[in-house]
């Protein structure tokens, strides 16, 4: 069967200069982002979606898009514009975004891979469970996700019931904006996928990292069982738990012998995480004490350090020396000093979008914050902010790339696109991809309430017993065609 889609995918331009992308800098952030680059820093909202407009239009022929035995083949638009951004991650060059989408119009789950020297969508990379009489998508959810200088994707894929089941997809960035799977591991199986009479589970946080000359990833499975997996991915075809880490690769949170948060600090669930080159893990946790904060987990998994209490945290990045702080309720993401743990500064979002942080990367220099709508806010957006005059240019070249592909022209003075010459947004691209990638998905449609408290900051304490309490321009339509092939 054979379907056209329209995809709306709307990308809000800011300053910029008319130049090619490069990277700027090897590093996450340099040693020129010190205290003083947080200071008056105003997040852009540079990449926006929305499925509002389609929405209506698909609604009747839910079911027949996409409760098949797979995603029926398109000759021309593919709807990928979704909202419930949950999963964010991009490359470590700045070239690929990935970001994981929960819900749409469409119901269609998985990672959108945007070219951002193209401004085009060029692959979406998901599972298909594909079970007769699953009520709901049969596509999984896709919520983590994290990417490493060698190329490659790592996806947290949950069963679309959200029961037993909870796999590892890796994949290979290719030349030509798709995404290879590698592999596919399960992470965590308890029984028969969906079986609602087994384990509620999903997935949040994962991340990669490089320690010492093997690659790790880590993959927090949560809801009814709470765990903290290590794979050994050096070998991307062939990932292994880490044996050094936790017990035997994990961390069973849930288990009544787990001893690694302690001292009276009970996890209730693990959220997003970062990991440092060392392996210490920065894990943000809503404790069953009724605290928010980031567990610091010692690198082989048998200790937690200190838990820093902050209320509404959602996702953590530690990078240069601070730990840029998510909130749930998307209204700001807090710096904080990470040895003192003081507030550093605290960056506003506007409400005029989505309604959380679910995640923030600092890549060449520039501030990347995932903000994520839900089932009434039908938005997404990626804001971003330069730290150093190296960030600045790659952010201008970021710019630059979607005024190109808008047909803008920019201001040499000032740098500005002009506000008053939005292009038609109806128009498409020349960009046009063989294949969408098959593979898995995320965890159940959200359904909780934004937090709105304000972050408060204290002094740090010794121990996980102990907790340490604590922030128009032009409009593009950028869409690409799809030939949907099924996977072996």
């Amino acid at each position: 069967m054979k379907r056209i889609i329209r995809t709306l995918f709307c990308v809000l331009l800011c300053a910029g200069m008319l130049v090619s992308l490069a990277v700027v800098s090897g590093s996450a952030i340099s040693a020129d982002v010190d205290v003083s680059a947080w200071e008056g820093l105003e997040l852009q909202a540079l990449y926006i979606q929305s499925d509002a407009e389609i929405y209506s239009d698909l609604n009747e022929d839910y079911f027949e898009y996409w409760w098949e035995d797979e995603v029926p083949e398109l000759e021309n638009w593919f709807q990928a514009c979704t909202i419930n951004m949950r999963g964010f991650a991009m490359s470590p060059d700045g070239r690929y975004l990935y970001m994981g989408q929960l819900n749409g119009g469409t119901g269609v789950r998985g990672v959108v891979v945007y070219d951002t020297e193209k401004c085009v969508v060029t692959d979406l990379y998901y599972h298909y469970d594909g079970e007769a009489g699953l009520e709901g998508s049969p596509f999984s959810y896709a919520k983590g996700i994290a990417a490493d200088e060698r190329g490659y994707v790592y996806v947290g894929f949950a069963f679309s019931k959200n029961y037993n089941v909870v796999n590892l997809g890796i994949a290979k960035q290719l030349e030509d904006g798709t995404l290879e799977e590698i592999s596919l591991k399960h992470a965590y199986e308890f029984g028969e996928p969906g079986d609602e009479g087994g384990i509620h589970v999903g997935v949040n946080g994962v991340d990669v990292a490089k320690v010492g000359d093997k690659y790790y990833c880590y993959v927090m499975v949560n809801y009814d069982y709470d765990a903290l997996y290590c794979f050994d991915v050096t070998d991307p075809a062939d990932p292994k738990l880490n044996k050094d880490f936790g017990e035997d690769g994990v961390i069973r949170f849930s288990e009544p012998s787990n001893t690694v948060a302690g001292n009276g600090f009970t996890l209730n669930e693990g959220q997003y995480m970062d990991v440092d080159d060392d392996g210490t893990v920065w894990l943000v946790v809503n404790a069953k004490e009724g605290t928010d904060g980031i567990m610091k987990i010692a690198p082989d998994g048998s200790a937690c350090a200190e838990v820093i209490e902050l209320k509404g945290i959602y996702c953590v990045e530690h990078e240069g020396g601070f730990l840029l702080c998510g909130l749930k309720d998307g209204s700001a993401v807090v710096i904080l000093d990470d040895s003192s743990y003081e507030t550093i500064a605290t960056i506003p979002l506007t409400a005029e979008y989505g309604d959380r942080v679910t995640r923030v990367l600092v890549v060449n220099d520039v501030l990347f914050v995932a903000d994520a709508g839900n089932d009434t806010s039908t938005f997404n957006a990626v804001h971003a902010a330069p730290l150093s005059a190296a960030g600045q240019e790659f952010y201008n070249q970021l710019v630059a790339n979607l005024s190109r592909a808008s047909g803008e022209e920019t201001s040499e003075e000032t740098g500005e696109t002009p506000a008053d010459t939005a292009p038609d947004t109806n128009g498409d691209t020349a960009e046009v991809t063989e294949s969408l990638t098959v593979g898995g998905a995320d965890t159940e449609a959200p359904t909780d309430t934004p937090a709105t408290d304000t972050p408060e900051t204290d002094a740090p304490k010794e121990g996980c017993g102990a907790t340490v309490a604590f922030a128009a321009v032009a409009v593009l339509t950028a869409a690409a065609a799809f030939a949907v092939r099924k996977k072996d």
